[in-house]
């Protein structure tokens, strides 16, 4: 059984179990945004501002959490995160979101869970 198996079987059990695991996964999505914007390239702070996380949305028993950059100016936010040439200040690279989200990788299931069971059990 994979953490995704997993994952679908927990929004399988009802409306409000998919609620709270939606709101467990905003929450691990804006944990990521916060990294994110640590190192997030800033000329004038439009694209930093730009970061978002999108509520989620659901399809079936799916649920979508969405991090973006850019807005109106995706393709900026695009270009600025693919370019390893580009030259940033110390500590503002590109990869401003992939690298966040590859270091949270490993925890991000567990605090889905952990949060999920909480919330379920009457927590936070």
């Amino acid at each position: 059984m994979t953490g995704m198996q997993t994952l679908e079987q927990i929004a399988a059990r009802g409306q409000k179990a998919q609620r709270i695991l939606a709101r467990a996964l905003y929450s691990e999505g804006n944990a990521v945004l916060n990294q994110s914007k640590k190192i997030v390239p800033v000329d004038q702070g439009d694209l930093k501002n730009s970061g978002k996380v999108k509520k989620p949305t659901y399809k079936g028993s799916l649920i979508d959490v969405d991090i973006t950059y850019g807005g109106s100016a995706a393709e900026y936010a695009f270009i600025v995160h693919e370019d390893p040439d580009a030259r940033h200040k110390p500590g503002k690279t590109y990869k401003y979101l992939e690298m966040p989200f590859m270091a949270h990788k490993p925890i991000f299931e567990r605090n889905v869970r952990l949060k999920f069971v909480a919330w379920m059990l009457g927590g936070v």
